[in-house]
């Protein structure tokens, strides 16, 4: 019996009108926003139309979504790899092709054994459980499926690899030699973290699993959290402010909860943080490692997560 795999990203928008689609699915999410149906409604109806033409401005600066195609190529690269015993296919949480979608696409062809892959390598309540839910959804009604999902991955020996790898390959392509490392994730908000969420303490450690094959001194910390309610620290603008006051001045950005470019990456990241750490901290040697698309390191690790899944 053919068996199924289906790598599950956040998606991307590649328009204006799917951009607002794209924040009214994700702040429907209760993963993402903790409130009752009907509050959740609004709020989803109220952002996605107030925030989607700035927001649109940003994707056009950088040049629109790179997260769909690379999704896309991983894919397809893993395809490559496993060959004929295995139909390998993508989701999104919230652009098109969505969840459902990819799964009834599977039904379709008469495969039920799937392995899911979130492909976030820390586990939270907002990434990994939030695609849980969304296949619940789907298995609840449809008892034809028989799906498992794959758990964080950032101690595979071949993820480290993957980051140590090209870290040192941006280190000798830039001729840095005395790097401090700050790893960047996305923040989350404090509430999830008194709900048990692990995602923290799983970015601190993939950090120091990687810092440790490379030697470097090495700091970690969060960015791209919203100005209301507490979200997890330390804000990376903040701990660069502080290295920068401690004479700190060679630094490699590491964006180590993503597997894919994207809109944090591209703009917040490269369009504000690594301005504002030059032109306002007086960074002078700043620079962030680049996410290569369907690495084959990275794919190898899929290919064996996938190999592995009985």
């Amino acid at each position: 019996m053919m068996k199924g795999v289906m790598l599950v990203n956040m998606g991307g928008p590649e328009s204006p009108e799917e951009l607002k689609t794209f924040l009214a699915r994700m702040f429907m999410d209760p993963a993402i926003l903790p409130y009752r149906k009907p509050l959740r409604h609004l709020l989803s109806f109220i952002i996605s139309r107030s925030r989607y033409k700035k927001s649109w401005k940003k994707y056009q600066q950088i040049g629109g979504t790179p997260l769909v195609q690379s999704t896309i190529k991983t894919s397809r690269a893993l395809q490559a790899i496993l060959g004929t015993s295995f139909v390998v296919k993508y989701a999104f949480s919230y652009s098109s092709p969505d969840i459902s979608y990819t799964l009834h696409d599977f039904k379709r062809e008469g495969i039920n054994e799937i392995l899911a892959i979130p492909l976030y390598p820390q586990s939270s309540l907002t990434t990994t459980s939030s695609v849980k839910a969304d296949i619940k959804k789907v298995t609840d009604k449809d008892p034809f499926f028989k799906i498992t999902v794959q758990e964080e991955f950032y101690t595979h020996p071949d993820f480290v690899a993957f980051w140590t790898f090209n870290i040192k390959k941006h280190l000798k392509e830039h001729g840095i030699d005395n790097p401090t490392l700050v790893f960047s994730a996305h923040s989350i908000p404090e509430y999830y973290v008194l709900k048990g969420d692990t995602y923290p303490t799983g970015i601190i450690n993939s950090a120091a699993l990687i810092a440790e094959k490379l030697g470097y001194h090495y700091e970690a910390a969060f960015q791209s959290g919203m100005k209301r309610g507490a979200w997890i620290g330390p804000d990376v603008r903040e701990h660069m402010k502080t290295m920068a006051e401690e004479g700190i001045d060679d630094l490699v950005l590491i964006p180590i909860s993503f597997v894919h470019e994207n809109l944090e990456t591209r703009y917040d990241l490269d369009h504000e943080l690594i301005p504002y750490a030059k032109e306002v901290l007086g960074i002078k040697n700043i620079s962030r490692v680049i996410l290569p698309e369907a690495d084959l390191l990275f794919v190898s690790m899929l290919a064996d997560l996938v190999l592995k899944y009985p």
